[in-house]
């Protein structure tokens, strides 16, 4: 019996608002994966905040450190052979593309978890809306610190409008197009 190779080593990178839904369907995916005992890390944006990127804040700058610290580690862990999962706001493109090209494009799926700002403060469970709309929270992405949204992502998501398993479902779908051998 022929062995199938060792999967390739990927960076999926979720995109969008906080509350979009990128730490659900982050988990879920993990979930999958771990089903079929594929490595995996998880690197996400609350996480990082409370621990790597814990000195840093949220002017633009330190949101763009953020993103290299998260594009360097998904590269380390590619590297070592397992997939990293982000799960970042990542609001800026050059940023984003910046960690295609450390990670390696071919490696890289961009998914965009697509959001009104309506829906994500209604989802919030961190009260940060709230803290915003009362004026208590400066410099939230979205609203006074902007938010490029990608012009073509691998996969768009409007999580507003589909489920969990139909999103995850999306994500598989694209994975399995571009990397067959990953979750055969």
């Amino acid at each position: 019996m022929i062995e199938n190779p060792t999967p390739k080593a990927i960076t999926i990178w979720l995109t969008g608002l906080s509350g979009s839904g990128k730490t659900t369907l982050a988990n879920a995916l993990g979930e999958k994966l771990k089903e079929k005992n594929i490595n995996y890390l998880c690197i996400d944006g609350d996480v990082l905040r409370d621990g790597l990127c814990s000195d840093l804040g949220f002017t633009d700058a330190d949101r763009k450190e953020n993103m290299r610290r998260a594009s360097c580690l998904a590269k380390m862990m590619n590297d070592q052979g397992q997939i990293a999962i982000v799960s970042l706001i990542s609001p800026f493109k050059a940023e984003r593309e910046t960690a295609k090209d450390l990670i390696g494009k071919s490696n890289f799926i961009e998914i965009f978890i697509d959001c009104s700002w309506e829906e994500c403060a209604q989802r919030d469970r961190k009260g940060l809306y709230k803290k915003v709309e009362n004026g208590t929270l400066l410099q939230f992405t979205g609203k006074d610190s902007k938010y490029e949204a990608p012009e073509n992502p691998a996969v768009h998501i409007k999580s507003s409008q589909i489920d969990v398993s139909a999103s995850l479902a999306m994500i598989i779908s694209e994975i399995d197009r571009r990397f067959p051998l990953i979750l055969a």
